[in-house]
């Protein structure tokens, strides 16, 4: 014999008989026959000028499919589709029968389609458009009691491009995002969230997920020292107002950097000037005050919120007129 086959010939032997065991296992695997239900049916447009106007009817089907159990066991474990693959449109309504190749098996070795039912289905279709949409940013939850914001939100990109039947997207002005839980922030970070394609079957979305970023910085207080005075516009009036208290105190809360950094000079606490009008001589009224010259992202805190305004009566009309 051949030196090259008396080579190593214990080794070869053993991979010879290695592979007359797998082979051997294989063939006396016991076959099995499942039935699938709910199997979800794709539709895939290779016609750019159209798209389906919702899911096919019925939008699952039921298949039996049959081959090796341990193949058949990992395929239930993974799950399978029927992908129907529509180069050209020929009508708005059209009926398509299922052909056994388009389900979707992962390339397991023996398993085959028994049968798929209904053997077939419904598809409509629409001329479809592409448009721009913005996204909106869903919130939930609360952030964690010691952070703060220190900027606000940031989303990229602000909008995704949308392919879709045009009835449903005419009316689309926004798009949701999945919500971002803030109780699960705990240091300044870049999330992704994923576009909420409820309700846009048919419709394709570029890109599904959008990255949000999201900036926070540890949460303090400041409590001004001395009081600021409470301002109250008198236009239209003969005499001042009488405010009460004329001076409130005040506690900011935010993030470090802006609470810290905030000019104090901006800050401005007053009556809001509609909530005075119509006074008659002698009214009493308790209104809300307004703090102006806080930054966004910071809250202010007023030692009260509501004073009392008091119009005094008028002066007889000789004092009125001017002395000179």
């Amino acid at each position: 014999m051949p030196r090259s086959l008396l080579r190593n010939w214990r080794l070869k032997l053993s991979a010879l008989g290695l592979s007359i065991f797998l082979w051997a296992l294989v063939q006396t695997e016991p076959l099995s026959q499942e039935t699938f239900s709910s199997v979800p049916v794709v539709v895939e447009i290779a016609d750019t000028l159209w798209t389906t106007t919702g899911s096919p009817t019925p939008p699952t089907v039921e298949l039996r499919l049959g081959g090796p159990a341990r193949e058949i066991i990992r395929l239930a474990r993974e799950g399978t589709s029927v992908v129907i693959p529509v180069s050209a449109v020929g009508s708005r309504d059209t009926v398509i029968a299922i052909q056994r190749e388009w389900v979707q098996l992962g390339q397991r070795a023996g398993v085959t389609v028994e049968s798929v039912s209904p053997a077939t289905l419904r598809v409509s279709f629409e001329q479809a458009v592409t448009k721009s949409i913005p996204l909106s940013l869903r919130l939930q939850g609360e952030l964690p009691a010691d952070l703060a914001f220190s900027n606000e939100i940031g989303v990229n990109p602000q909008a995704v491009m949308v392919r879709g039947p045009e009835s449903r997207l005419g009316g689309l002005d926004s798009l949701a995002l999945e919500p971002l839980d803030l109780s699960s922030v705990r240091d300044s970070d870049i999330f992704t969230l994923a576009v909420d394609t409820s309700g846009l079957a048919g419709a394709s979305v570029v890109p599904r997920d959008v990255m949000v970023g999201v900036r926070v910085e540890p949460l303090v207080e400041r409590s001004l020292e001395g009081e600021l005075v409470v301002h109250a516009d008198a236009r239209g009036y003969s005499v001042p107002l009488i405010v009460d208290p004329v001076s409130i105190r005040l506690r900011l809360e935010g993030a470090r950097t802006l609470v810290t950094a905030m000019d104090l000079s901006l800050l401005r606490v007053s009556v809001p000037p509609e909530s005075l009008a119509g006074m008659v001589p002698g009214e009493v009224r308790r209104v809300r005050l307004q703090v102006d010259g806080v930054p966004a992202l910071v809250t202010a805190y007023p030692s009260t919120e509501v004073v009392t305004v008091r119009r005094v009566a008028d002066p007889p009309e000789d004092l009125q007129q001017d002395p000179s």
